[in-house]
């Protein structure tokens, strides 16, 4: 009988072990999907080769911890249970905050001014911005508006853990630009601090507990704004968008809980009821439709799924990211890369261009790389500026760099500057060297104390002072490699030196400065940049 039992036993131990794989194999039991940003494994082909190296059965491993049965189901119960008793979100990117409150991490670094990109680079973009917002108003009446939109982080700072703290004023990229934007003169709609503003009085949360996006409620707070602007500046009616009222539903929807299904758990997490509102629209012959274009994040979702730019813009033009082409992309996706910018941009009416607290760190996203490149005056200079939007576009890219400005106890606007001017050297020697000189080799020279060594040593022996013959043997150098390079740079600096001794050259440069929004040194540059190259031009000749 004990015999018969143990048998029996093992015979059950078999058949759950063989369990998983029968179920990962026929899919007896319906088995939902995992929600998140994760790479789904390729089965790896046979072949002789890759079995007698190994590298087959490698392979195999990622795909059969994915592919086994109730493999989602067994992550769900991990995940639940860590949650549930540590307070602990599997989930890459999520923080659980204070109350339950759910939060996206780079919107608490953004808070905490981590992701700062420094006011040299800031101030560059904003005042090309307002060259831009200036020029298209005056040549095409078209109104280029900045709207920041508001971030979690920064409306319930309250429930962020105690080990994140609030950057100092003026050190988060959205404390720099909405300052800065205000004494440039630029159009801006600062969504976020509107929110604070009505926070304690609205009815209804402005964000879900378990959201990381505005409330669909919250979102007609800033989509009456954004009509209400159109319809003030260009001096129009727009067709009514008429509210029939608000479901109160404890179902969420749209983006409510984007974050808490980013968990994978068991069993929702407990929230209180949402809004909902519903309307329709009335259109008349005393309504305009305007061209408007919104250069938006993932908030400008919800405001466009409502229809309102189909029923009251005379187009849906919504470039995601500055990447993607909507509506155009539902039909086969279509890039903003492949457009012919100028006369899309010259057409519309309103430009929004939008961001959320959390991507500020790219904030133009090349928009302003882009525009400056077709209206405004251009510079060798302009290739850094573009290294650093190339960088901070790359999310990863700019992970690196912010650990690397950590560990070498520097700022992170020092450190990305170092970083576009180290691209600029290994994609064009010459034009960096035609910028700089001999300075970046003296700086190598310095950096390497064998070479700096031998380089006091002769300096001592020449009865020569450090500096000068670091200079000296950097442009040496200079002159074997790059000599077309060093040229330039000399040639460029003389001219330079003549705009600012000459009283009508260099009034004239000022005068032209103020009207690009440039520093006087960036114009200086600028001019005598283009004074080389139409010299350049007729040794041609």
């Amino acid at each position: 009988m004990a015999l018969r039992i143990k048998h029996i036993l093992f015979i059950l131990i078999l058949a759950l072990l063989t369990v998983p794989a029968i179920q990962g194999y026929f899919q007896i039991f319906p088995d939902s999907p995992l929600h998140g940003d994760f790479e789904v494994e390729e089965k790896p082909t046979l072949f002789r080769a890759n079995w007698l190296d190994g590298s087959y059965q490698a392979g195999m491993d990622p795909w059969l911890e994915q592919h086994i049965g109730f493999h989602n189901g067994l992550v769900r119960l991990h995940n639940q249970l860590d949650y549930s008793l540590f307070h602990k979100p599997n989930a890459e990117g999520a923080v659980r905050g204070k109350n339950g409150q759910l939060y996206e991490y780079d919107y608490i670094r953004a808070w905490t001014g981590v992701d700062f990109v420094g006011e040299e680079l800031l101030d560059r973009k904003l005042r090309q911005f307002r060259f831009l917002q200036q020029h298209l108003k005056d040549n095409f009446n078209t109104d280029l508006v900045l709207v920041l939109e508001p971030g979690k982080a920064s409306l319930y700072p309250e429930d962020i853990p105690d080990r994140y703290k609030k950057a100092e004023a003026g050190k988060s990229n959205y404390d720099y630009i909405r300052s800065r934007a205000k004494e440039l003169g630029v159009n801006l709609m600062d969504l976020n601090a509107y929110f604070l503003k009505i926070k304690d009085t609205s009815s209804y949360p402005l964000f879900p507990k378990h959201g990381t996006h505005w409330s669909e409620f919250a979102m007609w707070y800033a989509a009456d704004t954004l009509l209400k602007y159109i319809e003030d500046t260009r001096d129009i009616d727009l067709p009514e968008v008429i509210r029939d009222g608000v479901e109160i539903s404890q179902e969420l929807r749209s983006t409510d809980y984007d974050v808490g299904i980013t968990l994978n758990l068991m069993c929702e997490l407990s929230h209180r009821p949402m809004p909902y509102p519903s309307h329709h629209f009335r259109v008349d012959s005393t309504h305009r439709k305007p061209n408007v274009l919104a250069i938006a994040d993932s908030y400008y979702w919800n405001f466009f799924n409502t229809r309102i730019p189909e029923n009251l813009f005379n187009n849906q033009a919504f470039w995601y990211f500055y990447k993607k082409v909507y509506p155009d992309t539902y039909y086969g996706d279509k890039f903003v890369k492949d457009l012919d910018i100028q006369p899309e941009i010259e057409k519309q009416d309103v430009i929004f261009f939008m961001s959320t607290e959390r991507f500020l760190f790219k904030f133009d996203r090349g928009f302003v790389d882009d525009l400056w490149g077709i209206y405004g005056i251009r510079s060798n200079w302009d290739a850094l500026t573009h290294n650093k939007t190339s960088i901070t576009n790359l999310d990863s890219w700019f992970a690196d760099v912010i650990t690397k400005a950590e560990n070498q106890g520097t700022t992170l606007g020092e450190m990305l500057e170092l970083d576009a001017r180290f691209l600029l050297w290994q994609n064009d020697p010459e034009k960096f060297y035609g910028m700089f000189g001999p300075a970046p080799i003296a700086n190598d020279i310095r950096n390497n104390p064998q070479w700096l060594a031998d380089v006091k040593r002769r300096a001592e022996e020449n009865n020569t002072s450090l500096e000068e013959w670091l200079t000296e043997e950097a442009t040496y150098l200079l002159t074997n490699k790059y000599p077309e390079a060093l040229k330039k740079y000399n040639r460029i600096r003389q001219i330079s030196e003549n705009i600012r001794s000459d009283s009508t050259w260099h009034a004239y440069i000022l005068k032209k400065a103020v009207r690009y929004f440039m520093t006087e040194e960036e114009m200086v540059r600028a001019d005598a940049e283009f004074v080389y190259w139409q010299e350049t031009q007729e040794k041609d000749k």
